[in-house]
C-alpha cells in the first residue's frame, strides 16, 4: 500500500484497496501470481443531494 501511494503521489488516506492488505504487505507475503490484480478506488466524500 504505501510502495503504491509513493509511486502515485497519493496519501494512504486517500485511497482504499479491495483486497485484504496491510501497509507493508508485499506480493510474496499475499501469495500473489503473476498477473494478479489489486483494486484500488480513490475515497470520495460527500456528494449530491
Amino acid at each position: 500500500m504505501k510502495a503504491y501511494c509513493e509511486r502515485q503521489g497519493l496519501s494512504m488516506r486517500q485511497i482504499r484497496f479491495r483486497f485484504p492488505i496491510n501497509e507493508t504487505d508485499t506480493p510474496a507475503q499475499l501469495e500473489m501470481e503473476d498477473e494478479d490484480t489489486i483494486d484500488v478506488f480513490q475515497q470520495q466524500t460527500g456528494g449530491v443531494y
